[in-house]
């Protein structure tokens, strides 16, 4: 049974650890979907009879039919959408809950430097209030949870450091690794 963790979050535990269910916002370029699957048809539709709207009523009508097909679906989908965080011991996974579900799992012993940060738009402008859950991991860096409120961010943390403490640096292996094949960076 989840319980409330801070805010939006909900969470349990696990057998080996937590999982936690972070609602997961729709973004200006889903909604900005919506709007061009629900006017294609109209565009279409003036391409080949113009603006003559009166002219054919059937016509109209199965074109809103089809825009309503395409748009529909769409919009469904944004009001539930969850991000599942699942930590173990051992690994973790995260994964969106879409249409079609889609994670990705790391295993503990490659990740470091678990955080929290402001976002931060493609135009490089900061969002004090929506901050995001970061972890570095060997292929980069990996958001967990984003547009979270401060609250929520630091419970989600702290639970996750719970299961498994993260260090700061790269993981050992990692710096083994690299004293090898004799880089300075380890």
């Amino acid at each position: 049974m989840l319980e409330s963790l801070a805010g939006k979050l909900k969470w349990e535990r696990t057998a080996d650890g937590i999982r936690v269910e972070i609602p997961d916002p729709a973004s200006f370029a889903d909604f900005l979907g919506i709007i061009v699957a629900a006017a294609l048809p109209f565009v279409v539709y003036s391409f080949f009879e113009g603006y003559h709207w009166a002219a054919n009523p059937l016509v109209l009508a199965v074109v809103c039919a089809v825009s309503l097909l395409l748009a529909v679906p769409n919009g469904i989908e944004l009001v539930g959408r969850k991000r599942l965080v699942i930590l173990t011991s051992t690994a973790l996974t995260e994964t969106s809950i879409e249409r079609c579900a889609k994670g990705r799992r790391q295993l503990n012993y490659t990740l470091w430097n678990l955080r929290s940060n402001p976002r931060v738009s493609l135009t490089g402008n900061e969002y004090s209030d929506q901050i995001q859950v970061e972890i570095q991991t060997t292929s980069g860096a990996w958001t967990i949870g984003s547009r979270l409120t401060e609250t929520e961010a630091d419970a989600l943390i702290s639970k996750m450091t719970e299961v498994f403490v993260f260090p700061e640096w790269m993981p050992a292996f990692q710096a083994a690794v690299s004293q090898e094949s004799g880089s300075v960076r380890g």
